[in-house]
């Protein structure tokens, strides 16, 4: 994408909206230097606070580190693209993220990846674990689904999205992971932490030693100091430290 193409697409849409595409390109190319991704079928999303039925979204064809501020797809809430652009997004997509922020209009941003740490949590019986205290962030608020192979049509997608229920976390068996949140860096740095404890918790198991367990009052008191819905927003030291990044090692985002 070059500047005119980026230049193009600030005019169209509104200061508020193009701050939004600058802070979505950047948690990309975040989750794409953190976490190993399934190539082009990972997807986050966010809700335009100025239109509430529209949400941005990554483009079908390029990869989490070639997402930009100018590329990102726009659609409404029933699948329509409602700004004219050389990309469109998969259905995959529109149709997922757009069942969700429908069925939940308390959530804006949504994360959905297919790491090997969260397939492979995704496909154990038992779930998340609380054997981290990443874990313990999620104790007793994460959804479950099991697969059946037709989350890309809004059907499909509309079933998933009712089976979150009040949850703002979703395993998908034997598919990956859901995390949404009130702003895009809550969604963001919430998903962090779930990798993170997924990936400690194949980690734990594949050693074959006993393990440790903490008590479900530790649990609790985890949950609700670190693991709330909203709790992350433009000013969180997280999300500073990772736009920092970005701006040193991939600052083509704002294009």
């Amino acid at each position: 994408m070059n500047d005119a193409s980026a230049t193009g697409v600030r005019q169209q849409v509104s200061a508020a909206e193009w701050q939004l595409r600058c802070e979505l390109a950047a948690a990309h190319r975040l989750v794409a230097h953190f976490v190993f991704v399934d190539l082009t079928y990972n997807h986050i999303s966010v809700r335009l606070p100025d239109a509430p039925a529209h949400f941005l979204v990554k483009p079908a064809n390029v990869f989490m580190e070639q997402v930009t501020a100018s590329n990102l797809v726009k659609y409404d809430l029933d699948g329509r693209q409602v700004l004219a652009s050389q990309y469109e997004a998969a259905p995959s997509a529109y149709n997922i993220h757009g069942a969700i922020l429908r069925e939940r209009p308390d959530l804006n941003a949504v994360v959905h990846t297919h790491s090997p740490a969260n397939i492979a949590v995704s496909a154990q019986k038992h779930g998340l674990l609380m054997l981290s205290q990443q874990a313990m962030r999620f104790h007793a608020q994460i959804a479950y689904y099991q697969y059946d192979g037709d989350d890309a049509s809004k059907e499909g997608a509309a079933r998933l999205a009712r089976a979150m229920g009040d949850r703002w976390l979703m395993l998908l068996n034997n598919h990956g992971a859901l995390v949404c949140g009130k702003t895009i860096q809550d969604a963001y740095i919430h998903n962090h932490f779930l990798e993170l404890a997924c990936r400690a918790q194949i980690g734990a198991l594949a050693g074959g030693s006993e393990l440790i367990t903490p008590s479900r009052a530790l649990c609790e008191e985890r949950a609700r100091l670190f693991g709330q819905l909203g709790q992350y927003d433009a000013t969180s030291r997280d999300w500073l430290a990772g736009l920092a990044l970005v701006e040193q090692h991939y600052p083509d985002y704002k294009l």
